[in-house]
């Protein structure tokens, strides 16, 4: 197999480039710490052992974009991106409606159904 060397090329850039350079290089600085601890509740949220983490998990798992999913699910990308995060709750009707979406069936927590009461008349 032949390999192919690459070619760089260099331009100088002008002193306003450098500046928008420098000032987006700072801001970068300035948010990769908020990002990286996004990143880290993400990844918390998603494994939580419960309903909710499983639900995150299809979320991520789903081929869906967030604001598509947000939308077909009634809720707006804010809270849903909140929930994936840990910090929102969902309504049970817009749970209902993500396990609906991304074809999920819940079950108890334990395993174990919860036993119905009879009726009484």
């Amino acid at each position: 197999m032949k390999r192919t060397k690459a070619i760089r090329s260099t331009t100088d850039l002008t002193t306003e480039q450098l500046n928008q350079l420098r000032k987006d290089r700072a801001l970068i600085a300035r948010e990769l710490p908020d990002l990286a601890a996004k990143h880290q509740r993400l990844c918390d949220a998603a494994q939580e052992s419960t309903h909710s983490g499983a639900l995150r998990r299809a979320v991520h798992a789903s081929q869906i974009l967030l604001d598509e999913l947000a939308d077909r699910a009634g809720t707006d990308l804010d809270t849903l991106a909140g929930f994936l995060t840990g910090q929102r709750m969902l309504t049970s009707d817009v749970i209902d409606r993500l396990t609906k979406i991304l074809q999920l069936k819940l079950e108890p927590a334990n395993g174990k159904p919860k036993p119905r009461r009879p009726k009484t008349h």
